[in-house]
């Protein structure tokens, strides 16, 4: 009697869990498709002194269903040059099927608002549900990042979480990863890092060790440190990589909180065969490349690179 009782168990529960999966499985693939949807519906939408430049979906309050960022971009009257900017959160209401307009947050009159405010990048910094994004301005001859993170502590607000003022990144970036929030100067160096503790986002300054941990698993290599006081480059002249492979630009010294100018004389990583993918540049096609850098204006190298299959 009690083989027939766990086996009928056994058999209900073989039967339930496929029943779930799908269950769950045809949930999130309705979401998607709502979200993609709304989507496309903020892209035609006309607001007015405006136009659209980019919109993305993030987890901000953690509910089943994200919310969406629109961001769009003003004219400064009778010009060409942008001087304004403005970031809209959509949320869905499940009650009346409809999403609204949560937030606005606008800005203008700024030397980097000659830019559009564009995504960065988005992930999850305070807890494993709620999502924050990085929406910065890249501006200027060295494609310096003024960035600004949005998000939600408490799943309800959502309000800008870090401001970095007129602090910016040349040559940057931001990089969510494992909990870690590291914004990137020359591509691959940390200059800080924050981190969500009891309440709070905690900066630091970066060093070698964080240059190395976003740039973990790198088959190749370029390292930087000072020798009796003068920066150095450290690199093969010439080296092939397979499509697939990385390499990293970073601190020697995992100690090292120096600041390193690191200036590339052709923005090699915008087209060609090596793309800057979260703090490496990663060989996505065949060919070949010339990275040509200074350091701290005193120190030139050139590193051919070709990329075969």
């Amino acid at each position: 009697m009690l083989k027939k009782v766990l086996l009928a168990i056994l058999l209900l529960f073989s039967l339930v869990t496929p029943l779930q999966e799908h269950s769950e499985a045809s949930a999130a693939s309705s979401v998607q498709t709502m979200v993609n949807k709304q989507l496309a519906a903020v892209k035609q939408r006309k607001i007015p002194g405006y136009v659209f430049h980019q919109a993305d979906f993030v987890y901000f309050t953690g509910k089943s269903v994200p919310e969406i960022v629109v961001s769009s971009y003003g004219y400064e009257k009778g010009t060409t040059l942008i001087d304004k900017s403005l970031l809209q959160v959509y949320q869905y209401n499940p009650s009346t099927k409809k999403w609204s307009i949560i937030n606005s947050f606008a800005s203008s009159y700024q030397i980097y608002n000659y830019r559009p405010l564009s995504i960065i990048t988005k992930g999850k910094l305070i807890d494993n549900k709620k999502e924050q994004m990085v929406v910065g301005y890249v501006w200027g001859s060295r494609f310096d990042l003024t960035p600004i993170v949005y998000g939600s502590t408490d799943g309800k607000k959502i309000k800008p979480l870090i401001t970095t003022g007129e602090n910016s990144f040349q040559d940057g970036n931001a990089i969510i990863k494992n909990k870690q929030l590291y914004f990137v100067s020359s591509l691959a160096f940390v200059k800080d890092k924050y981190v969500y503790k009891s309440g709070k986002f905690v900066r630091s300054q970066g060093t070698g060790a964080d240059d190395l941990a976003i740039a973990s698993g790198a088959k190749h290599s370029i390292t930087v440190e000072k020798i009796k006081g003068k920066s150095v480059i450290s690199a093969k002249s010439s080296i092939t990589m397979k499509v697939g492979d990385t390499l990293s630009i970073v601190r020697k010294n995992k100690t090292d909180k120096s600041f390193y100018d690191l200036r590339f004389w052709n923005s090699f990583w915008k087209q060609g065969p090596l793309k800057n993918q979260s703090g490496v540049l990663k060989a996505v096609s065949p060919g070949k490349v010339t990275i040509d850098m200074q350091l701290d204006y005193n120190f030139n190298k050139t590193v051919y690179v070709n990329v075969v299959k």
